[in-house]
């Protein structure tokens, strides 16, 4: 009689231990509560859950290092694109200067030089405004080219007058 009271003890207390109440690193648990522990898998589902747990947090920590090397690579390919643009920025601004300073250099007599001279220094003032999107870069290049055409046309008049 008392093997089966204890039989049935063990069999109840199984019943009643949950995954939730089965801790590996509980300090002291008893032996009742580690042999229902046992025999009810509570602890084989504790672990298989925090092995799920580690999965999840591995695969988060890739998708993490992923994101951070698309980001990085992106955040260089950025600088490149501005510094690229700070140098055709500078070009340009010292194509003008040179040109501008080849003018001042020469006697222009006529009005329409003149106004072409005008119409380039105030390019330069546009050029050393400040930074500028590489659309408004080009732009100004073109303006800049015609600009000097225009003088160039009219210096070739000028010589053979």
């Amino acid at each position: 009689m008392k093997k089966t009271f204890v039989m049935l003890s063990l069999l109840v207390a199984g019943c009643s231990t949950s995954p939730q109440n089965c801790d590996v690193n509980e300090k002291d648990p008893s032996f009742l509560t580690k042999l229902t522990c046992v025999s009810s898998g509570g602890y084989r589902a504790n672990i298989d859950k925090q092995e799920q747990q580690v999965i999840a947090s591995q695969r988060e920590n890739a998708l993490a290092k992923q994101n951070l090397t698309t980001t990085t690579q992106q955040a260089n390919q950025s600088r490149q694109q501005l510094t690229d643009e700070k140098t055709r920025l500078s070009a340009v601004r010292n194509d003008l200067s040179a040109t501008l300073n080849q003018l001042h250099r020469q006697k222009t007599k006529s009005k329409a030089s003149r106004q072409a001279i005008a119409e380039l220094q105030q390019l330069q003032k546009q050029a050393n405004s400040g930074d500028m999107s590489s659309a408004e870069v080009t732009a100004l290049q073109k303006k800049i080219t015609d600009a000097k055409q225009k003088v160039s046309a009219l210096q070739q008049a000028n010589t053979q007058q």
